[in-house]
């Protein structure tokens, strides 16, 4: 959940809609040393626009932590997506996407306090927390039925 909660987040976020289908499998290559934690999870999830993401989170692999998100129009990327030391990327039609490092905990909190100073609600609500962990939930189901899995 820790690390797969990354690709969700872009997924739902680039689409602006939540997921009505997910397919999942999990591979383990040391059953001892990933006894209490999955050590890849591969999944999809189509939307109802009717995009279809493909993602995968593992514990045993290092190299990639990024993105690639493809339309009629072109693709744009980022590798490193998901660092605390900044992260960069590509565009089809060429310019590079940089973006400058910070303490994304720090600017979490300070947005938090601006919220509670201001009174108004955070761009990151419980209720999308929520959903995130609902369809985590079917991804591990999914992994389990060994089928894909309908969402409401």
């Amino acid at each position: 959940m820790d690390v797969g909660i990354y690709c969700l987040q872009t997924a739902r976020m680039l689409t602006g809609e939540d997921p009505v289908w997910v397919s999942a499998q999990e591979t383990r290559t040391d059953p001892v040393k990933f006894k209490e934690v999955e050590e890849t999870i591969a999944w999809q999830a189509k939307f109802p626009s009717g995009v279809v993401v493909n993602s995968m989170s593992t514990y045993n692999a290092n190299g990639f932590q990024g993105f690639r998100a493809a339309t009629s129009k072109g693709w744009f990327g980022m590798d490193p997506a998901y660092y605390y030391g900044g992260n960069r990327g590509r565009r089809s039609d060429g310019p590079e996407i940089n973006i400058p490092v910070d303490d994304q905990f720090a600017l979490e909190l300070e947005d938090f306090a601006d919220c509670v100073l201001n009174k108004r609600q955070t761009k990151v609500s419980g209720e999308m927390g929520m959903a995130d962990v609902k369809y985590l939930m079917a991804i591990y189901e999914s992994v389990k039925k060994g089928r894909p899995v309908t969402l409401a």
